[in-house]
C-alpha cells in the first residue's frame, strides 16, 4: 500500500481520523495556561473544597471558549464542517434534550442516594447553617446557602460543558467518523476515568466508576448527536449530588450545600470521602441508565443535526488497505 494513505485519505484528501484527533489534542494543550488551569494536587486531607468564586467561574468560561475555538479550527480546516456539527448549536429539539438530561440526571443521583440509605450507608440532614433553635429554620443562613447554590450551578454548568467538549467533543466525534463506535467510546471513557485519578480520595473502584460514567455520557451523545443532552446529564448529576445532597463530587466538596449526607456505612456502597461516584450504588444506577438511554424512544437525532453532520467532503472516506483481503469498511 502507499504509505501516504496512512496519513491522507485518497478519496477525500483529508487527514485520517486519528491524525485529526491528535492535532486537536496538540492544539488544545499548546498554551501553558491550560496546563496550569487543569493541574490538580493530590490531597491527603479528608475532602477538598470546590472553589465557587467568580474568578473560578470566569476561568471555566475562558476554558470553554478556548476548547470551542480549537474545535472550530479543526472542524473548519481539517474536515470542512461547520461548528454546528459539534453539538452545541441551537438546533431543533435542543432545549427538550436539556430538560430530559436535567430530569434524568436528577432522578439518577436521587436513586443513588436512596440505595445508599436503604443499604444503611447514609443519612440525610439539613445543613447546620439552616437549622434554627427547636427544629426551626435559621432564616439568616438561607441567603448564604442560596448564593452558594446559584454560584455552584453556574460553575458546574461550565465545568460540565468543558468536560463534554474535551471527552465527547471534536476528538471523540472525529474518531466516530473513522473507526468502529466502540473505539472512541472505550478510549475516551478510559481517558475520562484517568483524568480523575489525581482527585482527592480516589480509589481504583472510583476510577472504574468514572470510566463507566464516560460510557454513559458517550451513549447519551450517540443517541442525540448533540452535546446538550450529555452536558445536562453531567451538570445535573454533579449539582444534585454536591449542592443539594452535600455529597463530595469526585472527592471535591461544596462548602455550603442544602443538605448534608453522611457516609457512615461501607465505603464500597457510598464511596466514602470520594463521594457516591466511588460506590456500588452509583455503579448500579449508571448501568441501568446506560440501558435506559440506549433503548429510549424519546431520544433522537434532529433532522438539522443530521444535515450538519453530513455537510462535509462529498465522498466517503476509503478504509486503509493492508492487503489482507476484505475487512472493515469504515470511513477512515
Amino acid at each position: 500500500m502507499n504509505p501516504n494513505e496512512l496519513i491522507i485519505n485518497p478519496r477525500t484528501g483529508l487527514l485520517r481520523a486519528g491524525w485529526r484527533a491528535a492535532i486537536f489534542i496538540a492544539l488544545l494543550n499548546s498554551p501553558y495556561l491550560i496546563y496550569v488551569l487543569l493541574s490538580k494536587n493530590v490531597e491527603t486531607s479528608p475532602v477538598a473544597a470546590i472553589n465557587v468564586s467568580p474568578g473560578m467561574i470566569l476561568t471555566y468560561a475562558v476554558m470553554v471558549a478556548w476548547v470551542a475555538a480549537v474545535s472550530w479550527i479543526c472542524l473548519r480546516f481539517l474536515e470542512r464542517m461547520k461548528l454546528s456539527a459539534l453539538g452545541f448549536a441551537l438546533l431543533e429539539g435542543w432545549f427538550g434534550d436539556v430538560l430530559k438530561g436535567c430530569a434524568l440526571g436528577g432522578v439518577m443521583i436521587a436513586s443513588v442516594v436512596a440505595l445508599q440509605i436503604a443499604g444503611g450507608g447514609s443519612r440525610l440532614s439539613f445543613n447546620p447553617i439552616l437549622r434554627g433553635e427547636r427544629g426551626g429554620i435559621n432564616w439568616a443562613g438561607v441567603p448564604t446557602v442560596a448564593a452558594e447554590m446559584v454560584a455552584a450551578l453556574a460553575l458546574l454548568i461550565l465545568a460540565a460543558a468543558f468536560e463534554e467538549l474535551i471527552f465527547r467533543g471534536y476528538a471523540f466525534q472525529t474518531l466516530l467518523r473513522g473507526a468502529p463506535v466502540v473505539v472512541p467510546i472505550l478510549l475516551f471513557s478510559i481517558y475520562f476515568g484517568w483524568a480523575h485519578w489525581k482527585n482527592p480520595n480516589r480509589t481504583l473502584f472510583s476510577t472504574v466508576n468514572t470510566a463507566l460514567a464516560g460510557v454513559w455520557l458517550s451513549i447519551a451523545y450517540l443517541r442525540t448527536r448533540n452535546l446538550w443532552f450529555p452536558t445536562a446529564l453531567h451538570f445535573t448529576w454533579n449539582w444534585t449530588m454536591g449542592v443539594f445532597f452535600g455529597i463530595p463530587i469526585s472527592g471535591l466538596q461544596i462548602e455550603r450545600p442544602f443538605l448534608v449526607t453522611s457516609s457512615d456505612g461501607p465505603v464500597w456502597l457510598t464511596g466514602g470521602n470520594y463521594g457516591s461516584e466511588g460506590g456500588a450504588a452509583a455503579t448500579v444506577v449508571l448501568i441501568a441508565a446506560i440501558a435506559v438511554i440506549w433503548r429510549a424512544r424519546w431520544l433522537r437525532v434532529s433532522p438539522e443535526m443530521n444535515v450538519a453532520l453530513l455537510a462535509r467532503a462529498p465522498n466517503s472516506e476509503a478504509a486503509i488497505s493492508l492487503g489482507l483481503g476484505s475487512g472493515h469498511g469504515g470511513e477512515d
